[in-house]
């Protein structure tokens, strides 16, 4: 129901820009060709507008649209919200170069020139495409590792340069603005996705440092890969959040302080100290364990994600974690409560475990099953965690709600072996950290 209330506003909005649009450019389609590209070029550069607002709300972890959709879904809107908003953004100046060329009969690139000599505002409004165009590059290069976050990073700041000369470009030269009303909205629409980004990606975390000051109390080694870091803080009790969420921690140290990364909860709700655990993964995970010290100050933007046993009221759970994945599980695992849970943990070998000593308290009351991909002295299962394992071990698989963890490879394979045995999607849980 939640879900269709945000779709419904979405395409409200719409309406009321098509409608607009409508009123002062629509008769424009009539005049032949040149009228027809002139109106394409506004109703473009409006939609394009109204996205590029959206991707600030999608990347604005915003709790109330996160509890709904959690935020590696909305990771997924925004990246094709971004592609349909950089496509109108493109044709926007197109369609309006064409059909004013055509009316001023010159040429396109005759008008381009016309255009950036005719005041100001059209050339920020083309810097503001320039800006955008920098941005979709470095965006695609990042997706291939070509460069770091930090980079990508501080050029993706350099968009909100560009919004804020789209909406100047837009409120002088926007014809369809020049109704009041209209004008009114499209001030509105631009607080409401600004102020939402502000409060919930700035505010609320900085805030949330003021109130717990949270600092590195110290880093625990947990194996030759894996490193556990207790953060400390004031009144931490009082810092709500449940197992199986995370957050994205930004350590203020010198050369950390650009890179922000999320990481599961491995610690237990309620208690006078915050655990992550992490796993030495290279760039920013290699070296991160040498790089902290003891009362290093801690930003912490959360807690975020629906990974929890809250999204369900199945009594009977089965958890599925492979190689680092256990964190989250593993809070899951040893929290209190009435349901039956029965935890697999696949990793390379006995000395990859973690959590073992408490895991091992929790497993008198439940069951855990640890899966090796290298056999073991000491007995056990070896091999991959598949669809012969999860019918011998848990006999009462189709009476179960699934909650995976782990790989990507991993998290695909599991869900695929799961609705192979019969197990509706519906009753699988994952969820994939995102970071925009």
């Amino acid at each position: 129901m939640k879900k269709f209330l945000f779709i419904l506003i979405f395409f409200l909005n719409l309406g009321i820009i098509f409608y607009f649009w409508a009123l002062k450019s629509g008769a424009l389609l009539s005049f032949g060709t040149a009228g027809l590209f002139i109106s394409l070029g506004r109703i473009t550069g409006l939609l394009a507008v109204y996205l590029v607002l959206w991707q600030l709300v999608l990347i604005g972890r915003v709790k109330f649209l996160e509890q709904v959709f959690g935020l590696d879904r909305l990771a997924i809107i925004h990246h094709f919200n971004g592609l349909l908003a950089w496509l109108f953004i493109f044709l926007h100046p197109i369609f309006l170069i064409i059909g004013y060329g055509q009316s001023n009969q010159l040429s396109f690139f005759g008008q381009i020139f016309n255009f950036l000599w005719s005041g100001d505002e059209l050339l920020n409004a083309f810097l503001s495409l320039l800006i955008f165009i920098i941005v979709i590059v470095i965006s695609a290069a990042a997706i291939k590792k070509r460069i770091k976050y930090e980079s990508w990073y501080l050029v993706h700041l350099f968009t909100y340069l560009g919004i804020i000369w789209a909406f100047g470009h837009q409120l002088e030269l926007g014809n369809d603005l020049r109704n009041t009303l209209f004008a009114a909205y499209w001030y509105l629409l631009y607080i409401v996705a600004v102020g939402l980004l502000v409060y919930f990606r700035f505010l609320k975390p900085a805030a949330s440092f003021y109130r717990h000051r949270f600092q590195v109390e110290r880093v625990v080694r947990e194996n030759d890969q894996v490193v556990s870091v207790y953060i400390k803080g004031r009144d931490l009790p009082s810092f709500k959040y449940r197992s199986g969420q995370f957050a994205i921690f930004r350590f203020l140290g010198k050369g950390l302080f650009w890179q922000a990364h999320p990481f599961s909860f491995s610690s237990q709700p309620g208690q006078d100290y915050l655990r992550i655990t992490i796993k030495n993964l290279g760039d920013f995970t290699g070296g991160l364990a040498d790089r902290l010290r003891p009362g290093m100050p801690v930003l912490l933007d959360g807690p975020h994600g629906i990974f929890t046993v809250q999204r369900t009221n199945n009594q009977k759970l089965a958890l599925l974690a492979g190689g680092i994945g256990i964190t989250p599980l593993h809070a899951i695992f040893t929290s209190p409560g009435s349901q039956d849970r029965t935890l697999f943990y696949s990793e390379q070998n006995e000395s990859r475990l973690i959590f073992r000593s408490e895991l091992q308290t929790a497993s008198y009351s439940r069951r855990v099953h640890y899966i090796l991909s290298q056999a073991s002295a000491s007995g056990g299962e070896s091999g991959r965690l598949d669809a012969e394992k999860l019918k011998r071990l848990l006999p009462d698989y189709l009476e179960r709600d699934f909650f995976i963890c782990g790989p990507p490879v991993m998290i695909k394979n599991l869900r695929r072996t799961l609705q192979d045995l019969g197990v509706p999607r519906r009753r699988i849980y994952f969820e994939k950290f995102s970071l925009s």
